[in-house]
Parts: C-alpha cells; sequence; structure tokens
C-alpha cells in the first residue's frame, strides 16, 4: 500500500520565512506543498527580497505548486472576514478544493476555517515540527531553526516559545533514552 503525501497550502507567512531561514525546500520532502496564485503574487511578483528569489525558485522546481483556485464564491464568501486577506481567503479555499491541510500562522484565519469545516494547521511551528518528527532535521536544527525564525521575523508569542522550546526539549529527553 502506497502512503501518499499529506497536502499543505502554505499562506504567504510561512512561504516567506521558511525562505528567509532556508529551510522552504524541505516542506516539499514531507508534503505536497502548493501555494495559491496570490500567494504567489504576494511571496514573489511583489516581493522585492532575497526570499522571492527562493520562493520563485522553488515554484520553478516544481517544489511548490502553484493552485488555481476554482470556486471563487469561496474566496469571497470567505473575505467577509474581516480578519483575513485575500492569501489567506485562497490558501483556506485551496485547503477545501484540494482536501488538504491550510498552513496559517494567523490564529484568526483558522478560526474562521474551523467555521467552514477546513483543516488548518498552526503556521510555520507546525512545519518545523514536522520536519522534526519525520527527520528532515534533528533537535539541534530545529533549535536552531526556531531562533532564526524569530530572528527572521516570525511572531510568536511569549507563551507560543515558550511551548515550542519545551517540547523541543521534551525530543532531547526521548532520544536520550
Amino acid at each position: 500500500m502506497t502512503h501518499r503525501k499529506p497536502i499543505y497550502l502554505l499562506d504567504a507567512t510561512a512561504t516567506i520565512i521558511l525562505a528567509k531561514v532556508g529551510k522552504l525546500h524541505l516542506v516539499s520532502d514531507v508534503s505536497e506543498a502548493y501555494i495559491t496564485e496570490e500567494v504567489r503574487s504576494e511571496t514573489v511578483e511583489r516581493g522585492s527580497h532575497p526570499d522571492s528569489l527562493v520562493i520563485r525558485d522553488q515554484v520553478d522546481s516544481g517544489g511548490l505548486r502553484v493552485y488555481d483556485i476554482r470556486d471563487r464564491a469561496r474566496v469571497d464568501i470567505l473575505l467577509r472576514h474581516a480578519e483575513i486577506h485575500r492569501g489567506e481567503a485562497e490558501t483556506l479555499a485551496a485547503a477545501r478544493e484540494l482536501d488538504g491541510t491550510a498552513v496559517v500562522d494567523e490564529k484568526e484565519a483558522r478560526m474562521i476555517a474551523r467555521i467552514y469545516g477546513i483543516r488548518t494547521a498552526p503556521g510555520t511551528l507546525f512545519l518545523l515540527f514536522q520536519l522534526l518528527s519525520l527527520g528532515k532535521m534533528n533537535v539541534d536544527e530545529a533549535d536552531e531553526t526556531l531562533s532564526s525564525l524569530v530572528a527572521a521575523g516570525l511572531y510568536l508569542d511569549p507563551k507560543t516559545l515558550l511551548r515550542a522550546q519545551e517540547k523541543l526539549n521534551e525530543h532531547r529527553t526521548d532520544k536520550r533514552r
């Protein structure tokens, strides 16, 4: 029996921040990774920073696929919620269409997704711990990556950052046993 990789739809935050720290390429090792056309536009076309080139390279190589939304009405419905913008709305709609998981950092977008029965995961940290649990990085690399993510601009409230560090320490302890 062949296991298919999970389908992850990345929002702009996860895409940009993973590109900034040089880890975006790993996401396609553990998933079928997609961004929507709006997220591509936000991160590549309107982006003028070095990570734009990293993202473009991932798209060009097929490591990150661009998905074009079929049901524009669903996007419009999601956009009625002032808490989210077009990129997040498209990411959520694409997750529904592809029967995938929307990887979004913004808590408000995940709450709205829940209303519509769309699967979500808590963004960049979710991907970091997926990479760790699937052996794409060890605990020390994950710890270093967490520090790099925060230094690169990923906002984590103190409680979330502490929980992430505790979870990494649990992985260290488990490895020693």
